[in-house]
């Protein structure tokens, strides 16, 4: 049986569920597989969505001080220098990538993320580094069609890429809002503390990366202008209390984290899902439950965002705190929740372990 050993910074819980599909299909392909990764960072720890499971190994990071910022850096080699393949994190700071891609001819190497810069900007230093790896990597992994692009642009071969259409299991979503009634979904947020009448949806991390504070200036400001602006937020984060003005006006029902049936309630009678920063998988639960999204032009968006292009399915509006109270004035002031006729599925679970299972194959075999 060969070895295949994943490095992740950390797992969340939302990604368990593919790589319990994963370690399935491979061990009908005589692959064994081993996730190593280190410890989520205290924000992260906030968010409430670190993973358990039989098949991850931790790893103990690395803290770098670098002026204010601290850096959790996994070294693992020690772990998975006997594999037979490695995939590491397409990261110019991830050392376990460094090590394997210097070393690469000790076992098979993938990279897999984002491949393009989409949620910060990269140094010169940084895009050096990782452009190297892409060439240097045996095999390459992408989130979504543009990373794929982004690695061929870079002189990797069509062959070597594998799109794996980077996605959470939305199958209990869906069946949750195939039995939930706008009537009863309600019902169950009005038991919440939710107030009757109409709202939009806020799911997702209450922390810097999505941007809180900008959405609490928004707030801000429509409550300046007289606007009626309801949010109803499930969700935790180490940026929650940005909100409590907001929460104290009656401009948001904070539900705290919430599993799969809390997350269909919100999204069932909601007129759309806000996020003004860093809008990723949540892309995947506005197409589940056929939701729009109001976001910003903001440059830093993870690149699920892909998924949600064209149509009438997304409302990105310029990146100020007032054209974004403005967008969530009108869309409550509208009629009724708007409604796409014409919607495409999202991106299934099960695609994206195959989409993977065939890359795996691909890179073991050569």
């Amino acid at each position: 049986m060969r070895e295949l050993s994943i490095v992740q910074p950390y797992v969340p819980r939302y990604r368990v569920a593919f790589f319990d599909g994963l370690e399935r299909v491979l061990r009908d392909d005589d692959v064994r597989l081993r996730v190593i990764a280190g410890e989520p960072t205290k924000s992260q720890k906030a968010r409430g969505d670190s993973a358990t499971a039989g098949w991850l190994e931790r790893v103990a990071p690395r803290i770098v001080e670098i002026g204010s910022r601290h850096l959790s850096l996994t070294y693992s080699r020690s772990l998975w220098r006997g594999s037979d393949a490695v995939i590491v994190p397409h990261q110019g700071s991830s050392l376990d990538a460094m090590s394997a891609l210097a070393r690469r001819g000790q076992a098979r190497v993938g990279v897999w993320g984002h491949i393009a810069s989409y949620t910060s900007p990269l140094n010169a230093v940084d895009g050096l580094v990782e452009r190297w790896q892409l060439r240097r990597a045996h095999h390459v992994f992408a989130y979504t069609p543009g990373g794929a692009e982004f690695a061929r642009n870079a002189g990797v071969a069509p062959r070597d890429i594998t799109t794996v259409m980077n996605t959470i299991d939305s199958d209990e979503l869906l069946s949750a809002l195939d039995q939930l009634s706008v009537a009863e979904a309600q019902a169950a947020l009005r038991a919440r503390g939710a107030p009757d009448g109409p709202y939009l949806a806020y799911i997702g991390g209450l922390d810097e990366s999505k941007r809180i504070r900008f959405l609490a200036a928004a707030l801000d400001l429509a409550h300046r202008r007289g606007a009626d602006v309801h949010i109803v937020v499930l969700g935790r984060g180490d940026q929650a209390e940005l909100l409590d003005r907001a929460v104290a006006r009656g401009q948001v029902t904070r539900l705290g984290y919430g599993g799969v049936a809390e997350k269909a309630a919100v999204l069932r009678g909601a007129r759309a899902v806000v996020n003004p920063g860093r809008v990723g998988l949540l892309a995947v639960d506005c197409l589940a439950s056929r939701t729009p999204l109001i976001t910003t032009d903001w440059p830093w968006h993870a690149p699920e965002l892909e998924y949600m292009r064209g149509g009438d399915l997304t409302q990105v509006v310029a990146d100020d705190a007032g054209a974004f109270a403005e967008a969530m004035t009108a869309t409550m002031r509208g009629a009724s929740p708007h409604r796409v006729a014409d919607w495409p599925d999202p991106p299934a679970l099960g695609d994206m372990v195959e989409n993977f299972r065939r890359g795996v194959r691909s890179m073991l075999d050569g």
